[in-house]
């Protein structure tokens, strides 16, 4: 029977065997985690051990076998064995210890690359006892070294060029390739910005874009303009990319450059060879047809217009026969440059062949501007093209098609065109004609307007109707509306839908609009004279809000006459007004400041904004004709009008009701307490002395 104490020292040897099986276990482990595996060789018994690590690092199970020196040269790269055996032998021949890197081909093939280091135990005689070691899984390390070196190699040979920066944009390093590109060496621009090498070509907003690609994305390629340190100008293909640590911070950015100026350069001519005339260098038939194509694509969604020209120059032949195909060339260049002079920057002149031209002029607004684009075209060869010493006479004949009232496509178009331009060789060359003949007459109609607006006023063609503006609650007239007509001397009235819009459009509007503004307040100041002292509405136009000497002139005329400014009231649409709406409320404060009266009209059809309303000077808004005709039977129109009211009354102004025509239209308006009206139900439009009889006997009976 044992005694208490073998219990104890029993228990203390189980402890610490328990306490060394731990060491062991933790050593494994610690193994395992820094890759390094150990080993031990008795050179008396031949017995080799492995740690678990080495067998893991020669991807084998563990303890998957005995351990045996030719075990282990099985393992290494046949490439590597001599080496490392060599290295072995000769360790235990100089007595030391060695170090060595190679090479190992692991179980399932896989190369591999270790570090060995090996230490020997010796007797007092010298005798060798064994060898103890380490082996240390490097494979990474390799690669990475690899890698490096690759990229270090990259660096230096590749052709683009390559900046580092740091985080903050401040440049680390350039390659070769960077320096030969920019013509800056590499100690000029370490620690700069990347700037140094800009151009200053692109806008801000391409930069807006490029760096939000980089912080969303962390990459950005595209192409930029730079500048080499000689201040040329060359094409980059640039990459840019973010580079971030292993917390996720930025850390550098790298950008690889690619000049591609030559390769830009030969792109240009070919696209050239393919898409331009080689004589005039204007658009060939190709590039026109594409971008009428893509034009007609945008055009069906803005549902704008566009023309098409078929020039066809008169007598070509002629000259080319007759001075040879020489003087022919340098005749159509000349003919190409004279009509390019004509045409606005967004307009394609191109050359189809021969000498036949097409011109595309886009947004169209108005066929008598059209007509006056073909005009002047057809009025460029009224004089002689002068090459060399000669004196060359021709003409064009030009056909036009309007998209999409012609045509729907590019070959319709052409097509349209064409036919209209032999129209206009069979009628004698040298003029214009649009493809169908109700154009033609529509935009002849127009042009003799236009013509004849010139001199109307010269020729006291026009004359003045006052329509009265009525306050149903005081039961008088209190205003007039002046409305501007026109006796043509040869085709009698024309209706002011007629003319005025082409004035606008010419800008005779000027002319005429202060010639209507003094006879109406001379007419006026008449009534003044005779105790009917009415305020006179004058309608402008937001082209006469846009002329700088308006404020002044209308100013004038009133001061001239002697004629109150509080008693003349200027009527402006609410849809010109928001055309532009800072202008014209300068304008129209400044007119208010001056004294007058301020109105505007057709209001509910401008889509004005409320903020804007409540910042206009005028004292009066009227309701538009179109929202009073059916009052009596609509119930959205009576509800428009009273929202219009109510929004007026809340505004501190008054409203007055146009298009008031029947008796059911002034009661409905009466019960929604709207006290001004104009319409018919009082009085047409009438001339001066109607309208001083018309004030004289009005009467109001309920």
């Amino acid at each position: 029977m044992q005694d208490h104490n073998d219990f104890e020292i029993g228990t203390d040897v189980l402890a610490k065997k328990e306490y060394c099986n731990k060491l062991y276990s933790g050593f494994l482990e610690a193994q395992k985690l820094a890759n390094i595996g150990h080993w031990e060789l008795d050179l008396a018994t031949g017995v080799l051990y492995w740690s678990d690590e080495v067998y893991r690092i020669f991807g084998l199970e563990s303890q998957e076998f005995d351990a045996t020196y030719e075990a282990f040269l099985s393992y290494v790269h046949p490439e590597d064995l001599e080496m490392v055996n060599d290295a072995y032998l000769k360790s235990l021949q100089e007595r030391k210890g060695y170090h060595i890197e190679h090479r190992i081909v692991r179980k399932n093939g896989e190369i591999g690359f270790v570090e060995e280091r090996c230490e020997h135990k010796f007797l007092a005689d010298g005798t060798a006892l064994g060898s103890i070691g380490t082996v240390h899984d490097i494979t990474d390390k390799k690669i990475a070294e690899s890698e490096l070196f690759l990229a270090s190699i990259l660096f230096k040979k590749i052709n683009d060029g390559v900046m580092i920066t740091d985080a903050d944009q401040k440049i680390i390093t350039v390659n070769d390739a960077f320096g030969k590109i920019s013509g800056y060496e590499r100690e000029e621009i370490i620690g700069k910005a990347p700037n140094i090498v800009s151009s200053g070509w692109h806008d801000k907003k391409f930069y807006e874009e490029l760096w939000h690609a980089i912080n969303t994305d962390g990459y950005w390629n595209g192409e930029m303009i730079d500048r080499r340190k000689d201040g040329e100008l060359y094409t980059a293909e640039l990459s840019i990319i973010a580079i971030h640590d292993k917390k996720g911070e930025l850390t550098n950015y790298i950008s690889i450059v690619n000049d591609i100026s030559e390769k830009k350069q030969k792109e240009t001519l070919i696209h050239n060879l393919a898409y331009f005339d080689s004589l005039t260098e204007l658009p060939n038939r190709a590039l026109f047809q594409e971008r009428i194509s893509r034009k007609i694509s945008s055009l069906k969604r803005s549902g704008k217009k566009m023309a098409l020209f078929f020039i066809d120059m008169d007598n070509f032949k002629n000259i080319n026969d007759t001075f040879g195909h020489f003087t022919g060339d340098r005749f159509l260049i000349e003919v190409a440059r004279l009509m390019n002079a004509l045409l606005r920057e967004q307009d394609t002149l191109a050359r189809l062949g021969g000498d036949e031209f097409t011109i595309a002029v886009e947004d169209v607004e108005s066929l008598v501007d059209i007509a006056s684009i073909a005009q002047k075209i057809v009025d460029a060869f009224d004089k002689p093209i002068k090459i060399g010493d000669k004196n060359l006479y021709t003409g064009a004949s030009v056909g036009i098609s309007i998209y999409p009232d012609d045509a729907k496509n590019y070959e319709e178009l052409v097509k349209a065109a064409d036919t209209a331009m032999y129209q206009v060789k069979e009628g004698g060359k040298n003029g214009y004609q649009f493809y169908t003949q109700t154009m033609n007459e529509k935009v002849m109609q127009r042009m003799h307007i236009e013509n004849d607006l010139r001199s109307a006023i010269a020729k006291d063609e026009f004359f003045l109707v006052y329509q009265p503006k009525v306050n149903i609650v005081t039961k008088s007239v209190y205003g007039m509306e002046a409305l501007v007509r026109w006796n043509h001397t040869t085709k009698g009235l024309i209706g002011p839908d007629e003319f005025i819009g082409i004035s606008e459009e010419t800008g005779q509007i000027l002319s005429l609009g202060l010639w209507v503004a003094k006879r109406a307040m001379y007419d006026t100041k008449m009534l003044h004279d005779e105790g009917k002292r009415l305020v006179v509405s004058i309608n402008v136009s937001s082209k006469q809000l846009g002329d700088a000497s308006f404020v002044d002139d209308i100013c004038v005329i009133a001061d001239e006459i002697g004629l109150d400014r509080g008693f003349v009231e200027l009527e402006i649409t609410e849809t010109h007004i928001m055309k532009n709406v800072d202008k014209a409320l300068q304008i129209l404060n400044e007119l208010y400041k001056r004294g007058f009266l301020l109105s505007i009209d057709d209001f509910g059809t401008g889509y004005s904004s409320l903020n804007y309303l409540k910042k206009l000077p005028a004292k009066t808004i009227k309701i538009d004709r179109s929202f009073v005709l059916d009052i009596d039977k609509n119930p959205d129109d009576r509800s428009i009008v009273a929202a219009i009211i109510a929004m007026a009354n809340s505004l501190g102004k008054d409203v007055i009701a146009e298009g008031s025509e029947t008796k059911e239209h002034i009661e409905a308006l009466k019960f929604l307490h709207c006290s001004k009206v104009q319409g018919y139900y009082f009085s047409k439009p009438l001339k001066i002395e109607a309208f001083r009889e018309y004030v004289t006997n009005f009467k109001l009976d309920n």
